[in-house]
């Protein structure tokens, strides 16, 4: 059976047999931590480990190859292969062995990629992050508006529960803001990973940015300029200005939002493209 390994590029090089493969580690021009796959499958292991399966002890030899992404030398385990990412920048080289479909595991791998927007995300990687991140905050509202009631059924004297109350909100606005930047991450990630140019993400934060400033401007600007006059409603220029920004805003963000709702269905470009190699279909 041939197999092909994987370049510090991640470019897939072969097929040759494996004992092809093993002469060249024993000659030094091969680390025994390199990821192989056989001809046709898409589960890469360590050259290490597969050949220990038929026989053969392998040493490392030499050092590794440099990340990818930042660089940077990646240490060879004790086990002689290499780490599941980078420890510098967090880039994922592979999914672990029978993970590829656990959705806990890739909400976890986006988590550990938290604000990085190079590379690819695969359709579980990105619907993992979005199921459990979805989860996790309608919790978190759940407990908000059941310690709410239960304050207003206490009275306004029960500071236990008002006190529960505003721990309770104070964690939903801080797991939410936290989720908001690797959550934009894992979308870029998903957009490059079916060819697409992150700046539409850019463009939804803008937008979102955008219509929050004009609604707020346009409420404070409506409020101010009808204080002294009660009896007629006033809408000044700035006021009309501020409200047609908020509209063509908004209606960017539905755009943007609708298109990377449906990309995120797509599946990964085969092979590696203009933002990286794809975990999914590294031969192509």
């Amino acid at each position: 059976m041939n197999y092909y390994y994987l370049t510090p590029e991640n470019k897939p090089v072969g097929p040759m047999p494996l004992e092809g493969m093993c002469d060249m580690v024993e000659g030094g021009q091969l680390s025994a931590s390199v990821m192989v796959a056989k001809e046709g499958d898409t589960a890469w292991r360590p050259l290490l480990t597969v050949a220990a399966e038929h026989g053969r002890t392998l040493t490392v030899e030499g050092a590794p190859g440099p990340c990818p992404t930042c660089g940077r030398v990646l240490q060879v385990q004790e086990d002689g292969t290499l780490p599941l990412s980078c420890p510098h920048c967090g880039r994922a080289f592979r999914p672990v062995a029978g993970k590829e479909q656990n959705l806990w595991y890739n909400f976890t791998l986006a988590l550990r990629q938290y604000a990085k927007f190079t590379g690819r995300a695969t359709r579980m990687e990105y619907w993992s992050f979005a199921l459990f991140a979805n989860v996790i905050i309608f919790a978190l509202n759940m407990e908000v508006q059941v310690c709410g009631a239960l304050s207003e059924v206490a009275g306004e004297d029960d500071w236990v529960w008002a006190g529960l109350t505003l721990i309770s909100v104070g964690v939903y606005l801080l797991v939410a803001l936290g989720l908001t930047i690797p959550s934009y991450a894992v979308m870029t990630r998903r957009l490059h990973d079916v060819g697409w140019s992150g700046k539409w993400v850019l463009a939804l934060v803008i937008a979102t940015v955008v219509c929050m400033v004009a609604v707020v401007t346009g409420a404070a600007l409506f409020i101010v300029q009808n204080m002294d006059s009660p009896d007629e409603t006033v809408w000044s220029p700035g006021v009309i200005a501020a409200i047609v920004v908020a509209i063509a805003a908004y209606l960017v963000i539905i755009g943007t939002s609708l298109l990377s709702l449906v990309l995120s269905f797509f599946d990964s470009n085969r092979g590696p493209n203009k933002y990286g190699p794809s975990r999914k279909y590294p031969l192509g």
